[in-house]
């Protein structure tokens, strides 16, 4: 089933007063009129990925390389929506926990030896702990409060994204902006809102 193909977001997007998006589909039609009517595509969905100038580009620019190229292997499709894809039992708290605020934890426990140094001690140790001390920050910052704008936190992202049927597992982690991360992946899922479980999609990159 063929469609319109679009270089530019739909024109909800461009709308004047909308927000610019990251993520699009170029053959959105075709999955929403399929979605009304129950006719089945035959081609994969076509992800945009466009920079947002509220973004890191550093990060964007990463994570749209990677996808382009997980989707060129064929490893992309719309994952079964599943909100404990990402819980992982803790047996140290006796609870089941994110692995992505395990993977934090990890890293800021090997920033600052388990967190227990302060400036006071004038250790070596301690100095290392200050030398890191914006980037722990990043870290804990998006444990206190939701990040409004590019700079604040760090995410532990999946390189993968779960709904792109990724794995949760820690090679599939690093980490990236949280106000950029967090705002791909909502782009991101309303992009596929219309296209269903298990069904191909590859990802195209306007690199401006």
């Amino acid at each position: 089933m063929a469609g319109k193909k679009r270089d530019a977001p739909t024109r909800q997007a461009k709308a004047k007063g909308a927000r610019i998006v990251s993520a699009f589909l170029d053959n959105a039609e075709v999955f929403r009129t399929a979605k009304t009517t129950g006719a089945k595509v035959n081609e994969p969905a076509v992800l945009r990925l466009k920079y947002r100038p509220d973004f890191d580009k550093r990060d964007f620019d990463r994570k749209a390389r990677d996808l382009v190229r997980l989707g060129q292997e064929g490893k992309l499709s719309k994952a079964k929506s599943d909100r404990t894809s990402n819980s992982v039992y803790d047996r140290k708290a006796g609870k089941s926990r994110t692995r992505t605020n395990i993977f934090r934890e990890r890293v800021i426990r090997r920033l600052t030896k388990d967190g227990k140094l302060t400036q006071q001690h004038g250790t070596r140790e301690t100095n290392k702990y200050l030398a890191n001390k914006s980037l722990v920050d990043r870290l804990y910052y998006p444990q206190r409060k939701q990040p409004t704008a590019v700079g604040q936190g760090l995410d532990p992202d999946h390189i993968q994204e779960l709904q792109l049927d990724g794995e949760d597992v820690y090679d599939n982690l690093r980490l990236m902006d949280a106000w950029t991360n967090r705002q791909i992946g909502s782009d991101i899922s309303v992009a596929l809102r219309d296209v269903p479980e298990g069904h191909p999609i590859i990802v195209k990159w306007i690199d401006e």
